[in-house]
Protein backbone atom coordinates (compact mmCIF):
# COMPACT_ATOMS: atom_id res chain seq x y z
CA UNK A 1 0.00 0.00 0.00
CA UNK A 2 1.35 3.31 -1.30
CA UNK A 3 0.47 6.70 -0.25
CA UNK A 4 0.02 9.15 -3.06
CA UNK A 5 0.44 13.07 -2.35
CA UNK A 6 -2.33 14.46 -4.41
CA UNK A 7 -1.33 18.27 -4.99
CA UNK A 8 -3.77 20.80 -6.51
CA UNK A 9 -5.86 24.17 -5.64
CA UNK A 10 -8.84 22.72 -3.79
CA UNK A 11 -10.45 25.81 -4.27
CA UNK A 12 -10.90 25.42 -7.91
CA UNK A 13 -9.99 21.77 -8.58
CA UNK A 14 -12.46 19.80 -5.91
CA UNK A 15 -14.47 17.79 -8.97
CA UNK A 16 -11.00 16.53 -10.21
CA UNK A 17 -9.33 15.95 -6.66
CA UNK A 18 -12.50 13.81 -5.49
CA UNK A 19 -12.12 12.19 -8.43
CA UNK A 20 -8.21 11.15 -8.37
CA UNK A 21 -8.44 11.09 -4.11
CA UNK A 22 -11.76 8.13 -5.44
CA UNK A 23 -9.50 6.49 -8.05
CA UNK A 24 -6.31 5.84 -5.61
CA UNK A 25 -8.38 4.40 -2.71
CA UNK A 26 -10.47 1.88 -5.43
CA UNK A 27 -6.68 0.85 -6.30
CA UNK A 28 -5.97 -0.12 -2.83
CA UNK A 29 -3.13 2.69 -1.84
CA UNK A 30 -3.54 6.11 0.20
CA UNK A 31 -4.75 9.46 -0.71
CA UNK A 32 -2.81 12.16 0.67
CA UNK A 33 -4.30 15.78 -0.17
CA UNK A 34 -2.28 18.64 -0.55
CA UNK A 35 -4.34 21.87 -0.57
CA UNK A 36 -2.01 24.53 -2.80
CA UNK A 37 -5.13 27.00 -3.28
CA UNK A 38 -4.27 30.73 -2.62
CA UNK A 39 -7.96 31.58 -2.84
CA UNK A 40 -11.57 31.18 -1.02
CA UNK A 41 -12.03 27.86 1.07
CA UNK A 42 -13.08 25.12 -0.43
CA UNK A 43 -15.46 22.11 0.58
CA UNK A 44 -12.78 19.22 -0.18
CA UNK A 45 -11.36 18.26 3.47
CA UNK A 46 -7.50 18.47 2.43
CA UNK A 47 -4.79 16.35 4.66
CA UNK A 48 -2.22 19.14 4.78
CA UNK A 49 -3.88 22.53 4.33
CA UNK A 50 -2.73 25.89 2.71
CA UNK A 51 -2.26 27.17 6.23
CA UNK A 52 -0.09 24.77 7.59
CA UNK A 53 2.00 24.97 4.09
CA UNK A 54 2.35 28.81 3.93
CA UNK A 55 3.46 27.93 7.75
CA UNK A 56 6.34 25.98 6.73
CA UNK A 57 7.44 28.38 3.68
CA UNK A 58 7.33 31.58 6.93
CA UNK A 59 4.31 32.81 5.46
CA UNK A 60 0.65 33.37 7.87
CA UNK A 61 -2.34 32.91 5.31
CA UNK A 62 -4.20 35.80 7.01
CA UNK A 63 -1.71 38.10 5.26
CA UNK A 64 -1.15 35.92 2.37
CA UNK A 65 -4.98 36.12 1.19
CA UNK A 66 -4.17 40.11 0.89
CA UNK A 67 -1.48 39.69 -1.18
CA UNK A 68 -1.91 40.49 -5.37
CA UNK A 69 -2.60 36.71 -7.19
CA UNK A 70 0.90 36.65 -8.28
CA UNK A 71 2.54 37.47 -4.56
CA UNK A 72 0.50 34.26 -3.19
CA UNK A 73 1.40 31.69 -6.12
CA UNK A 74 5.19 32.84 -5.61
CA UNK A 75 4.28 32.00 -1.65
CA UNK A 76 2.88 29.23 -1.94
CA UNK A 77 5.26 27.98 -4.29
CA UNK A 78 8.22 28.50 -2.24
CA UNK A 79 6.15 26.71 1.01
CA UNK A 80 5.52 23.76 -1.25
CA UNK A 81 8.77 23.46 -2.42
CA UNK A 82 9.56 22.90 1.20
CA UNK A 83 7.17 20.57 2.28
CA UNK A 84 6.89 18.06 -0.08
CA UNK A 85 10.32 17.24 -0.01
CA UNK A 86 10.21 16.94 3.58
CA UNK A 87 7.03 14.05 3.44
CA UNK A 88 9.52 12.62 1.00
CA UNK A 89 12.37 12.74 2.52
CA UNK A 90 10.34 11.32 5.54
CA UNK A 91 9.17 7.78 3.79
CA UNK A 92 5.31 9.46 4.29
CA UNK A 93 4.71 9.97 0.53
CA UNK A 94 5.71 7.51 -2.49
CA UNK A 95 4.48 9.57 -5.32
CA UNK A 96 3.63 13.01 -6.49
CA UNK A 97 0.87 13.95 -8.59
CA UNK A 98 -0.26 17.28 -9.78
CA UNK A 99 -2.91 19.21 -12.00
CA UNK A 100 -4.30 22.37 -13.63
CA UNK A 101 -3.95 25.12 -15.52
CA UNK A 102 -1.18 27.52 -15.62
CA UNK A 103 -1.01 28.77 -11.56
CA UNK A 104 -1.47 25.53 -10.51
CA UNK A 105 1.12 24.16 -12.70
CA UNK A 106 3.62 26.54 -11.88
CA UNK A 107 3.25 25.56 -8.00
CA UNK A 108 3.46 21.97 -8.78
CA UNK A 109 6.47 22.14 -10.67
CA UNK A 110 8.36 24.08 -8.00
CA UNK A 111 7.58 21.50 -5.89
CA UNK A 112 8.01 18.52 -7.71
CA UNK A 113 11.24 19.52 -9.18
CA UNK A 114 12.86 19.27 -5.57
CA UNK A 115 11.69 15.16 -5.47
CA UNK A 116 14.80 13.44 -6.23
CA UNK A 117 15.14 11.38 -9.89
CA UNK A 118 13.24 8.25 -9.97
CA UNK A 119 10.28 9.31 -7.39
CA UNK A 120 7.57 9.11 -9.26
CA UNK A 121 5.63 12.10 -10.05
CA UNK A 122 3.28 13.22 -12.77
CA UNK A 123 1.64 16.51 -13.98
CA UNK A 124 -1.52 16.88 -15.77
CA UNK A 125 -1.77 20.32 -17.10
CA UNK A 126 -3.28 22.41 -19.71
CA UNK A 127 -0.34 23.88 -20.99
CA UNK A 128 1.38 20.58 -21.66
CA UNK A 129 0.82 21.62 -25.69
CA UNK A 130 0.98 24.16 -28.35
CA UNK A 131 4.43 26.55 -28.47
CA UNK A 132 5.25 26.12 -24.80
CA UNK A 133 9.06 25.48 -23.47
CA UNK A 134 9.56 22.56 -21.62
CA UNK A 135 11.58 23.86 -19.28
CA UNK A 136 8.46 25.96 -17.15
CA UNK A 137 7.14 22.49 -16.42
CA UNK A 138 9.85 20.09 -15.63
CA UNK A 139 12.86 22.12 -15.10
CA UNK A 140 15.82 19.00 -14.97
CA UNK A 141 13.83 16.61 -13.23
CA UNK A 142 11.88 13.47 -14.75
CA UNK A 143 8.53 14.59 -14.17
CA UNK A 144 6.13 13.24 -16.50
CA UNK A 145 3.55 15.57 -18.08
CA UNK A 146 -0.22 14.95 -19.54
CA UNK A 147 -1.72 17.51 -21.65
CA UNK A 148 -5.30 17.92 -20.11
CA UNK A 149 -6.50 18.51 -23.26
CA UNK A 150 -10.02 20.07 -21.54
CA UNK A 151 -9.60 22.81 -18.82
CA UNK A 152 -9.83 22.00 -15.47
CA UNK A 153 -14.01 23.05 -14.56
CA UNK A 154 -15.75 20.24 -13.65
CA UNK A 155 -15.70 16.09 -14.91
CA UNK A 156 -16.31 15.82 -18.43
CA UNK A 157 -15.91 12.32 -20.45
CA UNK A 158 -12.49 13.81 -21.60
CA UNK A 159 -11.14 14.82 -18.33
CA UNK A 160 -12.16 11.38 -17.19
CA UNK A 161 -10.52 9.48 -19.15
CA UNK A 162 -7.04 11.77 -19.32
CA UNK A 163 -7.04 11.76 -15.16
CA UNK A 164 -8.06 8.02 -15.23
CA UNK A 165 -5.19 7.48 -17.51
CA UNK A 166 -2.72 9.86 -15.82
CA UNK A 167 -3.55 8.19 -12.14
CA UNK A 168 -3.49 4.89 -13.65
CA UNK A 169 0.19 5.85 -14.62
CA UNK A 170 1.19 6.63 -11.37
CA UNK A 171 -0.69 3.86 -9.64
CA UNK A 172 1.72 1.92 -12.18
CA UNK A 173 4.99 3.78 -10.80
CA UNK A 174 4.26 3.81 -7.14
CA UNK A 175 3.71 0.12 -7.44
CA UNK A 176 6.44 -1.14 -9.99
CA UNK A 177 8.69 1.49 -10.72
CA UNK A 178 9.92 4.25 -7.99
CA UNK A 179 13.52 2.95 -7.48
CA UNK A 180 16.11 5.16 -6.00
CA UNK A 181 19.29 6.52 -8.21
CA UNK A 182 22.08 5.22 -5.90
CA UNK A 183 25.60 6.20 -7.42
CA UNK A 184 27.82 5.63 -4.29
CA UNK A 185 30.93 3.36 -5.77
CA UNK A 186 30.49 4.27 -8.93
CA UNK A 187 32.97 5.97 -11.18
CA UNK A 188 30.63 7.64 -14.09
CA UNK A 189 32.11 9.54 -16.79
CA UNK A 190 29.56 11.83 -18.18
CA UNK A 191 29.77 12.76 -22.04
CA UNK A 192 27.98 14.76 -23.81
CA UNK A 193 26.12 14.53 -27.72
CA UNK A 194 24.10 15.91 -29.99
CA UNK A 195 22.90 14.68 -33.64
CA UNK A 196 25.94 16.43 -35.20
CA UNK A 197 28.43 14.46 -33.22
CA UNK A 198 26.48 11.30 -31.94
CA UNK A 199 28.48 9.09 -34.25
CA UNK A 200 32.34 9.41 -32.73
CA UNK A 201 30.96 10.35 -29.06
CA UNK A 202 29.39 6.91 -29.23
CA UNK A 203 31.86 4.97 -30.69
CA UNK A 204 34.91 6.55 -28.00
CA UNK A 205 32.17 5.92 -25.37
CA UNK A 206 31.38 2.05 -26.64
CA UNK A 207 35.47 1.78 -26.56
CA UNK A 208 35.54 3.23 -22.31
CA UNK A 209 32.41 0.90 -21.98
CA UNK A 210 34.06 -2.03 -23.87
CA UNK A 211 37.28 -1.79 -21.17
CA UNK A 212 34.89 -1.49 -18.08
CA UNK A 213 34.03 1.89 -17.47
CA UNK A 214 30.35 3.76 -17.07
CA UNK A 215 29.76 6.19 -19.17
CA UNK A 216 26.61 7.97 -18.89
CA UNK A 217 25.35 10.82 -22.01
CA UNK A 218 23.92 14.08 -21.84
CA UNK A 219 22.00 15.20 -25.17
CA UNK A 220 23.49 19.14 -25.36
CA UNK A 221 20.48 21.30 -26.62
CA UNK A 222 19.69 23.17 -23.20
CA UNK A 223 18.95 20.34 -20.57
CA UNK A 224 21.48 18.00 -21.19
CA UNK A 225 24.32 20.21 -19.97
CA UNK A 226 22.77 21.75 -16.97
CA UNK A 227 21.73 18.32 -15.61
CA UNK A 228 25.46 16.90 -16.49
CA UNK A 229 27.04 19.79 -14.48
CA UNK A 230 24.60 19.83 -11.74
CA UNK A 231 25.26 15.94 -11.33
CA UNK A 232 28.85 16.80 -11.02
CA UNK A 233 28.57 19.13 -8.16
CA UNK A 234 26.13 16.53 -6.22
CA UNK A 235 28.89 13.78 -6.62
CA UNK A 236 27.59 11.67 -8.79
CA UNK A 237 29.80 12.00 -11.72
CA UNK A 238 33.17 11.34 -11.54
CA UNK A 239 35.44 12.35 -14.58
CA UNK A 240 33.72 14.10 -17.84
CA UNK A 241 34.37 13.17 -21.81
CA UNK A 242 32.69 16.67 -22.73
CA UNK A 243 32.83 16.89 -26.32
CA UNK A 244 30.06 18.62 -27.90
CA UNK A 245 29.68 22.60 -26.47
CA UNK A 246 26.54 23.52 -28.70
CA UNK A 247 25.03 24.90 -25.36
CA UNK A 248 27.72 27.52 -24.92
CA UNK A 249 26.69 29.28 -28.61
CA UNK A 250 23.01 29.66 -26.61
CA UNK A 251 25.12 30.82 -23.73
CA UNK A 252 27.15 33.53 -25.84
CA UNK A 253 24.05 35.17 -27.48
CA UNK A 254 22.27 35.75 -23.86
CA UNK A 255 20.28 32.38 -23.63
CA UNK A 256 18.86 32.72 -27.33
CA UNK A 257 18.13 29.74 -29.44
CA UNK A 258 16.40 26.07 -29.27
CA UNK A 259 19.67 24.78 -26.81
CA UNK A 260 19.36 27.52 -24.29
CA UNK A 261 19.47 26.98 -19.86
CA UNK A 262 22.98 25.41 -19.55
CA UNK A 263 25.09 28.33 -19.10
CA UNK A 264 28.14 28.42 -17.06
CA UNK A 265 29.31 24.80 -18.91
CA UNK A 266 32.61 23.67 -17.81
CA UNK A 267 32.38 25.22 -14.15
CA UNK A 268 31.22 22.17 -12.36
CA UNK A 269 34.18 19.82 -13.15
CA UNK A 270 36.46 22.25 -13.03
CA UNK A 271 35.76 23.59 -9.40
CA UNK A 272 35.26 19.92 -8.07
CA UNK A 273 38.76 19.08 -10.00
CA UNK A 274 37.58 15.70 -12.08
CA UNK A 275 39.35 15.09 -14.98
CA UNK A 276 38.11 16.55 -18.09
CA UNK A 277 38.56 15.99 -21.52
CA UNK A 278 37.59 18.71 -23.61
CA UNK A 279 36.33 18.87 -27.33
CA UNK A 280 34.83 22.06 -29.18
CA UNK A 281 32.54 20.58 -30.45
CA UNK A 282 29.69 21.91 -32.22
CA UNK A 283 30.46 25.61 -31.13
CA UNK A 284 30.27 26.87 -34.95
CA UNK A 285 26.65 27.31 -35.11
CA UNK A 286 23.22 28.14 -33.49
CA UNK A 287 20.14 26.03 -33.66
CA UNK A 288 17.42 28.53 -34.28
CA UNK A 289 13.46 28.24 -35.13
CA UNK A 290 11.81 29.96 -37.76
CA UNK A 291 10.40 32.54 -35.64
CA UNK A 292 14.13 33.27 -34.45
CA UNK A 293 16.18 33.90 -37.48
CA UNK A 294 18.55 36.34 -36.83
CA UNK A 295 18.36 39.45 -39.90
CA UNK A 296 21.17 38.63 -41.60
CA UNK A 297 20.82 34.92 -42.01
CA UNK A 298 21.85 34.55 -45.29
CA UNK A 299 25.23 36.37 -45.15
CA UNK A 300 26.04 33.88 -42.35
CA UNK A 301 24.46 30.85 -44.09
CA UNK A 302 22.56 28.04 -42.55
CA UNK A 303 21.44 24.21 -42.89
CA UNK A 304 18.39 22.81 -42.24
CA UNK A 305 18.14 20.47 -39.18
CA UNK A 306 14.28 19.94 -39.88
CA UNK A 307 11.35 21.63 -40.82
CA UNK A 308 10.88 23.80 -37.70
CA UNK A 309 15.04 24.25 -36.96
CA UNK A 310 18.28 25.45 -38.34
CA UNK A 311 21.49 25.55 -37.88
CA UNK A 312 23.00 28.75 -38.44
CA UNK A 313 26.58 29.58 -38.62
CA UNK A 314 28.42 31.77 -36.55
CA UNK A 315 30.80 34.12 -37.65
CA UNK A 316 34.64 33.99 -36.99
CA UNK A 317 34.89 36.31 -34.44
CA UNK A 318 32.02 34.84 -32.62
CA UNK A 319 33.47 31.24 -32.69
CA UNK A 320 36.96 32.89 -31.42
CA UNK A 321 34.72 35.03 -28.84
CA UNK A 322 33.26 31.45 -27.43
CA UNK A 323 36.74 29.71 -27.69
CA UNK A 324 38.21 32.25 -25.52
CA UNK A 325 35.35 31.85 -22.90
CA UNK A 326 36.12 28.10 -22.67
CA UNK A 327 39.87 28.20 -22.25
CA UNK A 328 39.12 31.37 -19.23
CA UNK A 329 36.73 28.49 -17.75
CA UNK A 330 39.04 25.80 -17.90
CA UNK A 331 42.25 27.05 -16.59
CA UNK A 332 40.48 27.25 -13.54
CA UNK A 333 40.12 23.79 -12.98
CA UNK A 334 41.68 22.18 -10.32
CA UNK A 335 42.24 18.78 -11.83
CA UNK A 336 43.65 17.27 -14.90
CA UNK A 337 42.25 18.81 -18.31
CA UNK A 338 43.13 17.65 -21.94
CA UNK A 339 41.81 19.57 -24.85
CA UNK A 340 41.49 18.00 -28.32
CA UNK A 341 41.16 20.23 -31.34
CA UNK A 342 40.08 18.33 -34.37
CA UNK A 343 41.56 20.51 -37.29
CA UNK A 344 39.30 19.31 -39.84
CA UNK A 345 36.10 20.06 -38.40
CA UNK A 346 34.11 20.15 -35.45
CA UNK A 347 30.59 18.45 -36.26
CA UNK A 348 28.92 17.04 -39.05
CA UNK A 349 28.76 18.72 -41.97
CA UNK A 350 32.53 20.25 -42.00
CA UNK A 351 34.27 18.97 -44.65
CA UNK A 352 35.46 20.39 -48.02
CA UNK A 353 32.53 22.18 -49.52
CA UNK A 354 30.49 21.43 -46.81
CA UNK A 355 28.50 24.37 -44.32
CA UNK A 356 30.68 24.16 -41.69
CA UNK A 357 34.41 23.64 -43.44
CA UNK A 358 35.90 26.56 -41.60
CA UNK A 359 39.88 25.40 -41.45
CA UNK A 360 41.45 28.95 -41.20
CA UNK A 361 38.78 29.66 -38.05
CA UNK A 362 40.02 26.15 -36.50
CA UNK A 363 43.66 27.67 -36.99
CA UNK A 364 42.79 30.56 -35.05
CA UNK A 365 41.45 28.71 -32.28
CA UNK A 366 44.54 26.40 -32.29
CA UNK A 367 46.20 29.65 -31.66
CA UNK A 368 44.13 30.65 -28.83
CA UNK A 369 44.92 27.34 -26.68
CA UNK A 370 48.23 27.20 -27.39
CA UNK A 371 48.32 30.94 -26.00
CA UNK A 372 46.17 30.86 -23.60
CA UNK A 373 45.59 27.47 -21.60
CA UNK A 374 47.18 27.38 -18.44
CA UNK A 375 50.64 25.23 -17.96
CA UNK A 376 49.74 22.02 -17.18
CA UNK A 377 46.34 21.89 -19.13
CA UNK A 378 47.06 19.29 -22.38
CA UNK A 379 46.48 20.65 -26.33
CA UNK A 380 45.98 18.06 -28.84
CA UNK A 381 45.51 18.86 -32.12
CA UNK A 382 44.80 16.17 -34.87
CA UNK A 383 44.79 16.45 -38.15
CA UNK A 384 41.27 14.87 -38.15
CA UNK A 385 37.65 16.13 -38.69
CA UNK A 386 35.57 14.96 -35.59
CA UNK A 387 33.74 12.61 -37.84
CA UNK A 388 36.78 11.27 -38.96
CA UNK A 389 36.53 7.04 -38.12
CA UNK A 390 39.76 7.58 -36.38
CA UNK A 391 39.11 10.25 -33.93
CA UNK A 392 37.56 8.31 -31.80
CA UNK A 393 40.48 6.43 -30.87
CA UNK A 394 41.75 9.65 -30.29
CA UNK A 395 39.22 10.62 -27.25
CA UNK A 396 39.63 7.01 -26.20
CA UNK A 397 43.13 6.93 -25.23
CA UNK A 398 43.41 10.51 -24.46
CA UNK A 399 40.48 9.81 -21.41
CA UNK A 400 42.45 6.55 -20.38
CA UNK A 401 45.31 9.00 -20.03
CA UNK A 402 43.12 10.82 -18.13
CA UNK A 403 41.90 8.00 -15.43
CA UNK A 404 46.10 6.48 -15.71
CA UNK A 405 44.46 3.49 -17.41
CA UNK A 406 46.57 3.62 -20.57
CA UNK A 407 46.92 0.16 -21.98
Amino acid sequence: MATIAIVASCDTKYHEVRFVEAAVRKAGHIPLIIDISVGKDSSVVSDITKQYILEQGGYDWAKVRDFTKSKAIDAMSESVSKVLPQLCAQGKIDGAFGMGGLQNTVMCSAAFRQLPLGFPKIIVSTIACGYRYFDLVVGDKDITVVPSVVDFAGLNPVSEVVLGNAISAIIGMVEHGGAKINTQGRFLIGTTLMGITNDSVMAAADKLIERGNEVMSFHSTGIGGRVMEKMIYDGHIKAVMDLTLHEMTAEYFGGYGYSKGANNRLCAAAEMGIPMLVVPGGIDFICLGKHEFFDDLEERGYVWHNSDLTHTCLYEHEILEITRTIVQRLNKATGKVSVVLPMGGLRTLSYPGEAFHKPDTILKMREIFEQELRPGISLKCVDLNFMDAAFPEVLYSEMLTLLGKED
